[in-house]
C-alpha cells in the first residue's frame, strides 16, 4: 500500500505533506515549464537559470490551489490515499443554480426583459458550485451579465473585488453593475477614491487597498489574460481571505498552448476553464456565436503587400521600414479604407502611423492613448451609431473591453499573439441592425521573414477560430 498523505487546501495555497517522494518528483517533474523566450533572458545566458519555472516545489510540497485538479489526479495515479484538511473560506451563495429569467429582478427601468442564453446560465452555474474558475466566453458573448449574476447570487455585504487592467474598462464594470442596481458599489481608480463592500478597481489603484485586501472574499478579474504581470499578482497573493476567484476572458491564454508558464499562472490563481453542456467540446466558440446568430458572421480578407523588400531587417527596423513608415502599404490602407461602405475601424500600433493614415485620410477620426474619456466616447459612439466613417485608433485602445459596431474593421497593426488578433476581430463582431457580417482585412506581408511569419500566425489563428479566409489580389484602387 502506499504511503498515506495531508493534502493542506488553503484559499491561495496547498500543501502535501507526504514522504512519498515518488510522488513529489512526479509533481514537481510535471509541473514545471519552461517560459516563454527563456533564452533571450539574461539570467539564463550567464547560466544562473535553467529556463524553467516551478509550480510545485518538492521540497516543501507547496502549489497554487488552482492547480488542485492536477495534484489529486496525479493522487489518483499513484493510488495514494490522502485525507483533507480544508481550510478554505466558505461563501454560501445565495442560490444554488440561475435560470434564464434570473435578472429580470433586477431590471433597470430602460431597459427590456432579458433572457439568459444557455451557456451564460451554465458558466454562472459552474461558478457557484466550484467558487473559482475561468469563464472563457468569446467577445460579445455577454460576459457582463455573466458578472452581474456571479455578484447578484453573492450573500449581502460579501466584500468583493472587482479587478481590471485600464481605467475605461473599470468605468465600464462600474455602469453596468451601478445600472443593475447593485448595493455598495465602490470604485477605485485615478481620482474616484470611492471604496465600499464590492469594489471596482483598476489594478493601479488596488495597490491603495492593501490593508484591506486579506479581508475580501470574493474576486473577480476581467480581461485576465492582461492581469498577469508583476503589479496583479502581488495582488492576488494578498488577497488571502478569498475564497471565490473567477478570472474572464475570450482569451485567458494569450498565446495558446506554446506559453504553459502564462497557462498555468492563470490556472494556478483562479483555476480550471469553467467547462459547459450546451456547446460541443464544453468550451464556447466564436463559431459558434456566429452559428447561433448571437454575433456576426466574418468575411475576412489578406491582401499581399510586396514594398519595399526588405529581407536582412531586424523584427524592430521591419515593423518600422515595413508597415508603419511604409509609403506603398500606406497608401493601400487609405484607398482601401476609402472604398468601404459604412463603418471603419483602423487599427496600429504607432501614434506615428496613425498620424500619417490619418494624413492620408483627412477625414478621418483620430483617437489615441493621450485622448480624453470623452473624446473616445465620441468615437465610440460613430463607430456604432454613423451611417459613414472611418476611425483611426491605437491597438490598445480597441484591444479588449470596447465594442463598436463596425461594418469594417482593417489590421494595420500586425501582431501574431493568440489574444490581440482574437480580441481585434472581436471588436466587431457585435451585431447591429444596419449590419449582418464584419469584413475583416489584413495583410501578408511578402517582404521580410519576421512580418511574413507573422501574417502566416494570424491567418492560422483566424481560421483556428472558425473565421473563413480569403488570400487576394488587391482589386481595388
Amino acid at each position: 500500500m502506499e504511503l498515506k498523505c495531508l493534502l493542506v487546501i488553503e484559499n491561495d495555497y496547498c500543501k502535501i505533506v507526504t514522504d512519498n517522494i515518488k510522488l513529489k518528483d512526479t509533481l514537481w517533474n510535471c509541473l514545471r515549464f519552461r517560459a516563454r523566450n527563456y533564452f533571450h533572458s539574461r539570467l539564463y545566458k550567464q547560466r544562473l537559470w535553467d529556463g524553467y519555472t516551478e509550480f510545485f516545489s518538492n521540497a516543501t510540497g507547496k502549489f497554487l490551489t488552482g492547480l488542485l485538479p492536477e495534484v489529486i489526479a496525479a493522487l489518483k495515479h499513484f493510488k495514494t490515499e490522502y485525507e483533507t484538511e480544508d481550510r478554505r473560506t466558505m461563501i454560501n451563495f445565495t442560490t444554488n443554480s440561475i435560470s434564464e429569467e434570473f435578472l429580470n429582478q433586477w431590471l433597470p427601468n430602460e431597459m427590456e426583459k432579458i433572457t439568459l442564453h444557455d451557456y451564460q446560465i451554465e458558466l454562472v452555474n459552474q461558478a457557484i458550485k466550484h467558487k473559482r474558475g475561468i469563464v472563457f466566453a468569446p467577445t460579445s458573448a455577454g460576459k457582463s451579465f455573466i458578472m452581474v449574476s456571479i455578484i447578484k447570487s453573492l450573500p449581502p455585504n460579501t466584500p468583493t473585488l472587482v479587478l481590471q487592467n485600464r481605467i475605461g474598462l473599470a468605468e465600464q464594470n462600474y455602469t453596468e453593475l451601478k445600472k443593475w442596481g447593485t448595493p455598495n458599489l465602490g470604485r477605485l481608480w485615478g481620482k474616484a477614491v470611492e471604496p465600499n463592500i464590492i469594489t471596482v478597481a483598476s489594478v493601479q489603484s488596488a495597490l491603495k487597498m492593501q490593508s484591506v485586501l486579506p479581508k475580501i472574499k470574493v474576486l473577480i478579474v476581467d480581461e485576465i489574460h492582461d492581469m498577469m504581470s508583476k503589479t496583479p499578482i502581488s495582488i492576488y497573493k494578498k488577497l488571502k481571505g478569498a475564497g471565490v476567484r473567477i478570472a474572464v476572458s475570450a482569451t485567458p491564454f494569450k498565446f495558446g498552448e506554446s506559453d504553459k508558464v502564462q497557462k498555468h499562472q492563470v490556472k494556478g490563481y483562479f483555476g480550471p476553464v469553467l467547462k459547459i453542456k450546451s456547446t460541443e467540446g464544453g468550451v464556447l466558440t466564436t463559431a459558434t456565436l456566429q452559428d447561433r446568430g448571437i454575433i456576426s458572421s466574418s468575411k475576412c480578407t489578406f491582401y499581399p503587400i510586396r514594398e519595399p523588400q526588405i529581407p536582412h531587417d531586424i523584427y524592430i527596423d521591419a515593423i518600422t521600414r515595413g508597415i508603419a513608415e511604409n509609403t506603398h502599404f500606406n497608401e493601400i490602407v487609405s484607398n482601401l479604407a476609402k472604398n468601404l461602405k459604412g463603418r471603419t475601424l483602423i487599427l496600429v500600433d504607432r501614434i506615428a502611423h496613425g498620424d500619417t493614415l490619418q494624413n492620408l485620410i483627412p477625414e478621418s477620426l483620430w483617437v489615441q492613448g493621450k485622448d480624453n474619456s470623452e473624446t473616445r466616447k465620441n468615437v465610440i459612439n460613430q463607430l456604432q451609431k454613423s451611417e459613414k466613417c472611418v476611425a483611426i485608433a491605437t491597438q490598445q485602445i480597441f484591444n479588449t473591453g470596447v465594442n463598436v459596431f463596425c461594418h469594417n474593421l482593417i489590421n494595420a497593426a500586425s501582431g501574431q499573439a493568440d489574444h490581440q488578433i482574437i480580441q481585434r476581430i472581436g471588436r466587431g463582431l457585435r451585431t447591429a441592425s444596419d449590419k449582418e457580417t464584419l469584413n475583416y482585412y489584413d495583410f501578408v506581408f511578402e517582404i521580410n521573414e519576421y512580418l511574413h511569419k507573422h501574417s502566416k500566425k494570424r491567418i492560422k489563428i483566424l481560421e483556428e477560430q472558425g473565421h473563413n479566409v480569403e488570400v487576394k489580389e488587391i482589386d481595388f484602387k
